[in-house]
């Protein structure tokens, strides 16, 4: 320290935000998993009910169709909820403390 001055440690702020950065990498992964499984979820109950009354392929390809949506819809609520996130996020000001963001 000279003339008074506070030196901040650099692998503080990095430590801090980890969290958060995994947090949101691990939502972003997820999103390719979130859209598989509601087109295969899809698939499969219109392939059950294709087998159940001889309507094959219809009902497939319908319920393939619901899935497909399904899966965009859940992506679209995850590109909402990652930028509300931002937007309320606390910022780390010059002295340590934290403030809500005014976006």
């Amino acid at each position: 320290m000279t003339g008074g001055t506070v030196r901040r440690d650099p692998n503080q702020e990095d430590a801090d935000s980890r969290p958060v950065r995994f947090f949101r990498a691990a939502s972003a992964a997820s999103l390719g998993l979130e859209m598989g499984i509601a087109v295969a979820i899809g698939a499969g109950i219109g392939y059950l009910l294709d087998h159940r009354f001889g309507t094959r392929p219809w009902l497939m390809l319908v319920f393939l169709l619901f899935g497909i949506a399904a899966g965009f819809k859940g992506m679209f609520a995850a590109a909402r909820r990652a930028t509300s996130t931002g937007a309320t996020s606390n910022q780390t000001k010059a002295d340590g403390t934290q403030r809500a963001r005014q976006d």
